[in-house]
């Protein structure tokens, strides 16, 4: 057995009981991958291809997510004119590129396991997720044709959201990584770096950058890192991740950590053999075996729907019985459960009462004032469920005090009395989007507001999210009669210009 087939032996050994987190295999997408969906005559093609001049992390998908690994060229007749006496193959020469396609009959496993994790190819991997609930229907064509058309033009150029960019993590770079990394050193061993190329999105090496807070992008749209303590902190956060240049960032993180010239020439050659040695296609790469973690998989996820469906036959089973008993049972003990319920809820209303001082009352009055939830002061004071409700509401009062008449309000005014954020925060948060700052700025900008003003702070990035959504679906978030004119028409040119 090759070391190359040796060591992809260990690695798919290694990734047996699970497979590679789906940040970093959502990383190996956006660097060298591609989701596909094809007109042909009879219909439309559709699935993920990944490339690569290594199979190990080829082997290991497929292992878990079913797919036929297949290669581009065949030039294992002149491998003995290939490889040099060093064995591995000159920089000129091309090795063999190995691609592992995974189609419609088999990629619904791991959609569900990356559909969340994507950067840059997002809107393709939901194309595919919802073409797949389509694929053996006949009569979606024009549903199918959109989502061949939004996955076309994706591939050719998409855009890359603020809330995606926030999906970088260390295992996410070291899927890009990778895909697109490369280890450098010159053969005097007095120059290295670390870079990541991502030419046509280059923000995604931007956000990269910030996520790591070091390194820099050079004019050709790579991310470079030059300083030594820079590349070992890099090391520190990907390598447990790494599958294709595992051995590559090992003998690169020995390299910076010794002195002794003789062995940092042996890691640069380490390097440059995991770099350039040609790989030949073999017997773990027939398509035949190498799938069992699918097929576990498969079965799992038909043991589940047995398991769901034989529930929900006990469920109907339980109520057609229950409907085989006389009407008149059944309608008896509603009534007289209805009876109970109403003297529980009497009782309970009336020992609520009773049982709050005008004091506590007050409390309530005081942290409604601040801003606390209502969960927050029933916590706070050891009330009863409902009591805090109660006294906002103006159900119960001071013993001093009469009840005020109950208004009939608008679904309007409801509507705002329920918000958790005031107007003049909403036009905030509607200016800093239109100014495209990202959703946790603004939510870290107000929360510093609240501080500032010694007020409850109960935002949450779904308040913002929110906002946003209004936004984009061409809706205000407040009501005209709360502004004038003038401030209405304002947001309403701002919100047109922001949904485009």
């Amino acid at each position: 057995m090759t070391s190359i087939e040796a060591d992809n032996k260990i690695y798919l050994d290694i990734y047996k009981q699970n497979p590679p987190h789906p940040a970093y295999i959502a990383g190996f997408i956006d660097g060298d991958g591609c989701i596909f969906i094809r007109k042909i005559k009879d219909g439309y093609q559709s699935g993920i291809s990944l490339t690569q001049c290594r199979t190990n992390i080829l082997q290991i998908l497929r292992y878990h997510f079913g797919g036929s690994i297949t290669t581009t060229s065949n030039r294992n007749n002149k491998v003995e004119n290939i490889i040099n006496c060093q064995g591995y193959i000159d920089k000129y020469n091309r090795r063999n590129q190995y691609n592992l396609i995974i189609r419609s009959n088999e990629y619904s496993i791991i959609l569900e396991y990356v559909k969340e994790n994507l950067v840059i190819k997002n809107i393709q991997i939901q194309s595919l997720h919802h073409f797949s609930k389509l694929v053996n229907k006949q009569d979606e064509n024009f549903e199918k044709d959109k989502l061949f058309q939004l996955c076309k033009n994706a591939n050719i150029q998409t855009n890359i959201t603020s809330e995606n960019l926030q999906r970088i993590n260390n295992e996410y770079i070291a899927g890009i990584f990778d895909a697109e990394g490369c280890i450098y050193i010159n053969l005097n061993c007095k120059k290295y770096y670390i870079s990541i190329t991502q030419k046509k999105y280059p923000v995604v090496l931007e956000q990269i950058k910030i996520y790591l807070g070091y390194g820099f992008i050079t004019n050709e749209n790579k991310y470079k890192i030059y300083n030594a303590d820079d590349c070992l902190k890099f090391i520190q956060c990907i390598k447990n991740h790494l599958i294709v240049k595992y051995r590559q960032i090992i003998s690169f993180e020995t390299f910076l950590n010794t002195n002794e010239a003789s062995v940092k020439l042996s890691m640069y050659e380490i390097c440059n053999v995991e770099k350039h040695q040609f790989e030949i296609f073999t017997v773990l790469n027939q398509n035949n075996i190498g799938k069992e973690g699918y097929y576990n998989a498969l079965q799992n996820r038909l043991n589940r729907e047995n398991e769901n469906k034989n529930k929900n036959e006990n469920v109907i089973i339980v109520k057609k019985r229950q409907q085989e008993d006389s009407n008149t049972n059944i309608i008896s003990r509603c009534i007289e459960k209805t009876k109970e319920t109403k003297q529980k809820m009497s009782i309970s209303i009336r020992n609520s009462k009773n049982g709050i001082s005008d004091e506590t009352i007050l409390l309530v009055r005081k942290y409604i004032a601040e801003r606390k939830t209502n969960i927050e002061i029933q916590q706070i004071l050891n009330l009863p469920r409902h009591t805090v409700s109660r006294i906002k509401n103006n159900i119960l009062v001071c013993r001093n005090e009469t009840k005020p008449e109950k208004q009939n309000i608008t679904k309007e005014q409801q509507n705002i009395n329920k918000r958790k954020i005031t107007l003049d925060e909403i036009l905030i948060v509607i200016d800093k989007i239109y100014e495209n700052e990202s959703l946790v700025n603004i939510l870290y900008y107000l929360s510093e507001e609240r501080k500032n003003k010694h007020i409850h702070n109960s935002l949450s990035i779904d308040i913002i999210k929110n906002i946003k959504r209004s936004l984009t679906s061409h809706k205000l978030p407040f009501y005209k009669r709360e502004v004038s004119q003038n401030v209405y028409e304002k947001y309403n040119k701002t919100m047109l210009e922001i949904s485009k």
